[in-house]
């Protein structure tokens, strides 16, 4: 099972504004491996996810995806902020062909929020909110997960609960981790690639993809996320 991208060419428009992301880029992601895709802050991570799991599409070539790829984990954009909890589960598990049932459930059970699941998702405080949105990423049993950046949330106990949760989905599924931060990559990635001069280049390691970026490009993260903001539909570039 693989995430191919084939003669990719990506531009953002926005009115005036062109910014190339892409052009003519070849890559092959296993998709039950856990790979890491190192870049510079605005370089194309954030397009690159929504590339793969379907969001944007290509303006030339093709991406194609032969696993059933999740949306990136804890992201705003897939939430109706007007819905409640139980209501948006209920949703993207039809879209994602799952029964609701037992997904729902697990949330509920995980992040603790009891009668919370039943408001409307802008109701809910920031903690809340968090603990929500991470733990949906991970409820709906995904055979890759694509993380932009934020692979664990959450404050005190649940964050330790959360990563645990991300080890074990680890065991099963394939992770494809885009961030700037090459230590979190030694963490937890087998494979290696870059984005570099609109190109997706496979690497030997995260020092080699280091050395080729240059350290003063990037930054160091650990991928928690203590609270998620608030909605924003037009989230499309980095």
């Amino acid at each position: 099972m693989t995430i191919s991208f084939t003669n990719v060419h990506k531009t953002l428009r926005q009115t005036t504004l062109r910014t190339k992301v892409l052009e003519g880029a070849d890559a092959e992601f296993a998709s039950d491996r856990l790979t890491g895709v190192l870049a510079p802050p605005g370089s194309g991570k954030t397009t690159l996810a929504n590339l793969m799991t379907g969001r944007l599409r290509a303006d030339v070539g093709r991406v194609r995806r032969s696993s059933l790829v999740s949306f990136p984990v804890a992201f705003v954009g897939v939430f109706n902020y007007a819905l409640t909890g139980r209501e948006n589960l209920a949703f993207l598990c039809r879209v994602f062909g799952f029964d609701p049932v037992p997904i729902i459930r697990f949330v509920v059970d995980f992040t603790e929020i009891g009668k919370g699941i039943d408001k409307p998702v802008k109701s809910l405080n920031r903690d809340e909110r968090t603990k929500l949105l991470f733990t949906s990423s991970y409820a709906i049993p995904f055979e890759t997960y694509i993380v932009d950046e934020s692979l664990i949330g959450g404050r005190g106990s649940f964050r330790t609960r959360c990563e645990e949760l991300v080890r074990e989905r680890m065991q099963s599924a394939g992770f494809l981790i885009l961030t700037s931060s090459p230590n979190l990559l030694r963490k937890y990635c087998k494979d290696t690639f870059v984005i570099d001069r609109f190109k997706i280049l496979e690497m030997n390691s995260v020092d080699e993809a280091e050395s080729l970026l240059g350290a003063d490009r990037l930054r160091e993260g650990n991928g928690e996320l203590e609270l998620v903001g608030e909605a924003d539909e037009n989230q499309t570039v980095e």
